[in-house]
């Protein structure tokens, strides 16, 4: 009599036999599992179209191998500081396809995608400023992985449910990285607003553009936007450069529709601490609160 199982309970074996036995035909997996072969070979090919297995045939025969990084995921009790640190260490070792496949990992099962963000990508992100800051990477080096590191991000993109309960919003989010550094954070943003329903748009990183006369058609820009819509207009800027911060913080207020838009501010303690004196609007430095704002938008 084999037993019964659904997608959820064949993935967590299907890792955990391979893990230990690879690779395997569907044959071997299906006795050692207990399901019959017709059945397991259904699932084992849904798992390969999610890229979780690998498969290579021998002759007639396939045999199943996992990838490098693939690992199991409870989605009932995640534990986010293991998978923050097997994140961590496959970037700094730059081993991007351990790295893409421990995100693969995590969004075939469902993980709640705010969560994903706020414990592990935020944190990975700040840990790699800090070993960037203490001489232990150099700065090409940093580059690359938080290059990596935004790829990875935007992997989550396959893995978004909308939010059914969310309406289509009256508002527009438009996204603007004030330094390099910030792109990670901006592509998390983008991905919550999608989520979200919340029509966005992403700028980019517009630090070098930034001279006397940039104020000007960074302006003329937003107001493009504004005329098309009668939708409430979000600016958020990330940025741990102050001069970014406060030149669009100026160039912002300066315009004659300033009463629709309004700026939201995210950046570090340490800029923080230089700048909110000079600003009126209040510099976030929370991620989870940042998000928090973004989905009530």
């Amino acid at each position: 009599m084999y037993k019964r199982y659904n997608l959820s309970d064949i993935q967590k074996a299907v890792i955990e036999l391979l893990q230990d036995n690879n690779p395997m035909s569907s044959t071997e997996i299906s006795k050692k599992i207990g399901t019959n072969r017709i059945t397991i070979s259904k699932y084992l090919d849904i798992l390969y179209f999610q890229k979780i297995i690998n498969k290579k045939k021998i002759g007639s025969v396939n045999f199943w191998f996992l990838e490098p990084g693939i690992i199991n995921v409870n989605s009932k009790d995640v534990n986010y500081n293991n998978l923050q640190q097997k994140l961590l260490v496959s970037l700094t070792n730059g081993e991007k396809e351990i790295t893409e496949n421990i995100i693969l990992s995590i969004t075939n099962k469902r993980t709640n995608l705010n969560r994903i963000m706020i414990e592990i990508f935020f944190p990975v992100l700040k840990t790699l400023f800090e070993i960037h800051n203490r001489g232990r990477i150099g700065k090409t080096e940093k580059i690359q992985i938080i290059t990596n590191l935004t790829e990875s991000i935007n992997l989550t993109n396959n893995s978004i449910i909308l939010d059914e309960n969310s309406n289509k919003r009256n508002s527009i989010l438009i996204i603007v990285a004030g330094d390099d550094d910030s792109i990670p954070v901006c592509h998390m943003i983008k991905i919550i607003a999608k989520k979200n329903r919340i029509n966005f748009i992403f700028i980019g990183n517009v630090e070098k553009y930034i001279d006397p006369f940039f104020d000007i058609d960074f302006q003329r820009y937003i107001k493009k936007i504004f005329n098309k819509t009668n939708d409430k207009i979000y600016v958020c800027l990330c940025s741990y450069n102050e001069i970014s911060i406060k030149f669009l913080s100026m160039a912002l207020k300066e315009n004659e529709f300033i009463e629709r838009i309004n700026m939201i501010i995210f950046s570090n303690t340490i800029t923080k601490e230089k700048i909110q004196d000079s600003l009126k609007d209040k510099i976030l430095i929370d991620f989870a609160n940042l998000i928090e704002i973004i989905e009530k938008l």
